[in-house]
């Protein structure tokens, strides 16, 4: 009995022994875990930003190149340049006269056209006056007859029958010369003298178009010929860029080109003016495809909404194209927001600096903005740890 108390009492010492090991072990960590974590906290730094608005935006960006609307200009008429009535970099309205060609061989030939038309003019009232007197002999011829023949029908006796019938059939014979007459009389007289006036027209034409005018207003960028010069209607006089029609191109790779339709609205920066925005639409599509080294691409067009003076024909810009956009909204940092119990919530700092959560409602976000519907004021500061 003795024997068996002595190892019941041993057992039991170690037992304790083991439980005091182990209880000061989770102690240990415990406060060893806290010491960490108190640790981590006290080394994790904080940005902060207030809260402001501004816009958000996705798209894509293309490299392109301004390019201005140019008309260019040909006369109608080849000839020699007497007059150049403007020089490179004026300013004309739609309308104003360029330049002008010698007039005189086309001055010539619209008289010569004229005397036609007149002369024929003349030959056709000569001719209706011509019809005209036939007609009246003709009606005379015909009356004469009907009352010989109305005086034979009255007294037939008086006649021989074979005498009747001959007269009879000498009216028939005029009545169908009348007719004939009066048709050839009507068609003189309706006939238009179409191809004399075509001429008249032709020559007009020609005359006024010896004068070079301005189809559009805008800006004359250059000129090809001086005085003096021959010039073809073939030939490109002058250029002008069209008044406030700017355009920016570029040529999108294939896997793009379905993110892109005509109205879509984009965003122009130029590289030489980096402080300009410029709002644009997409206004063509070219459905023909340019292949370079492997690679499919499409031309865009761009109309520029509000062109600058100082934008120029051929600078280098970026155009993005614009999918979704929120403008003028409540913003902060992607970073910012975070997820605690499945609610959306931010850090906000109070005057003294102190940071509590506060739950927020979020709308769009292009991965590193975030637009704040509800939770937030502007000029709001809130905290995010600063990325590592």
């Amino acid at each position: 009995l003795g024997v068996k108390n002595v190892v019941q009492l041993k057992g039991n010492k170690r037992l304790w022994a083991l439980v005091i090991v182990i209880v000061l072990a989770v102690v240990s960590t415990t406060l060893w875990l806290l010491q960490q974590s108190k640790s981590e906290k006290e080394t994790v730094q904080y940005e902060q930003t207030r809260v402001k608005r501004g816009d958000i935006l996705v798209g894509f960006d293309s490299d392109g190149s301004i390019e201005f609307s140019k008309v260019n200009l040909r006369f109608n008429v080849s000839g020699t340049i007497s007059e150049i009535l403007v020089t490179e970099g004026d300013k004309v309205e739609k309308g104003d006269p360029i330049a002008k060609l010698d007039s005189q061989d086309y001055q010539n030939q619209y008289q010569l056209a004229l005397a036609k038309l007149q002369n024929a003019q003349e030959q056709k009232t000569k001719s209706l006056l011509e019809y005209e007197l036939k007609i009246k002999n003709l009606e005379n011829e015909l009356q004469k007859l009907k009352d010989e023949y109305q005086e034979m029908e009255t007294i037939p006796e008086a006649y021989p029958a074979n005498e009747i019938k001959m007269k009879k059939a000498e009216i028939e014979t005029k009545e169908l010369e009348y007719q004939k007459l009066l048709k050839e009389y009507e068609m003189l007289k309706n006939q238009e003298l179409s191809e004399y006036e075509l001429q008249v027209k032709m020559a007009r034409d020609n005359l006024e178009n010896t004068i070079l005018y301005a189809p559009v207003s805008g800006v004359v960028l250059g000129l090809s010929k001086k005085v003096g010069e021959q010039v073809t209607e073939k030939e490109d006089f002058a250029t002008i860029h069209e008044n406030n029609k700017v355009q920016a191109t570029t040529d999108v790779i294939e896997y793009d080109i379905s993110q892109i339709e005509v109205g879509q609205k984009v965003y122009v920066t130029v590289e030489a003016l980096p402080d300009q925005k410029f709002v644009g639409r997409v206004s063509k599509i070219n459905f023909l495809p340019t292949v370079a080294s492997g690679l499919v691409n499409y031309t865009v067009e761009v109309d520029i909404d509000n062109p600058s003076p100082e934008l120029k024909d051929g600078m280098t810009c970026v155009i993005t194209f614009v999918r979704k956009e929120v403008q003028n909204c409540l913003i902060v940092p992607y970073e910012a927001v975070k997820m605690v119990n499945g609610k959306q919530v931010v850090l906000v700092v109070d005057e003294n600096g102190q940071m509590s959560e506060r739950e927020i409602k979020t709308g769009f976000t292009d991965g590193n903005s975030v637009e704040v519907l509800e939770g937030l004021k502007e000029g709001e500061i809130v905290a995010y740890p600063k990325r590592g």
